[in-house]
């Protein structure tokens, strides 16, 4: 297990799984094979100095993003992978919000103990919807390498 408490390999460690769950899901979704996605690198934003000067990192924004029409069966097959790719590895609270599904709108979200946070949304076709599916990811705040030598 890689050291997720320094900001650089977490950052690393989230955005290639999150390629790794867009790769899963091409394979797995009819509707996703051949694609075009949107990628989105992020931002990274500093947070305030800590008593000792040091300044923690986060990263926003990160995201992969398609407009296409997928089907409630897709949605399962989605949120199947969904559970089972963020439970394999060590995502703490996985959960299906079901709150807008009846207007076509599905979100599924997986977050571990230090606040880390991937979110998978699909919106259906429907009179305020667009169909899409993106993926985004938030890596919450750490200190970097640099900080942890000093």
């Amino acid at each position: 297990m890689e050291n997720l408490c320094i900001f650089e390999v977490a950052d690393r460690y989230f955005v290639e799984n999150i390629s790794e769950f867009k790769e899963i899901l091409s394979d797995k979704v009819d509707a996703l094979k051949n694609v075009d996605w949107i990628y989105n690198k992020g931002t990274v934003k500093t947070c305030q100095p800590d008593e000792t000067g040091r300044k923690k990192r986060c990263k926003v924004g990160l995201e992969y993003r398609s407009k296409i029409e997928l089907s409630i069966s897709d949605v399962d097959i989605i949120w199947n992978e969904f559970s089972v790719f963020f439970e394999k590895i060590n995502t703490a609270n996985i959960e299906r919000i079901s709150n807008n599904e009846a207007m076509g709108r599905y979100v599924f979200a997986a977050k571990n103990y230090t606040g880390d946070e991937v979110e998978c949304a699909i919106y259906l076709p429907g009179e305020w919807n667009i169909p899409q599916i993106y993926i985004s990811g938030f890596v919450s705040g750490r200190y970097r390498n640099v900080d942890y030598v000093e």
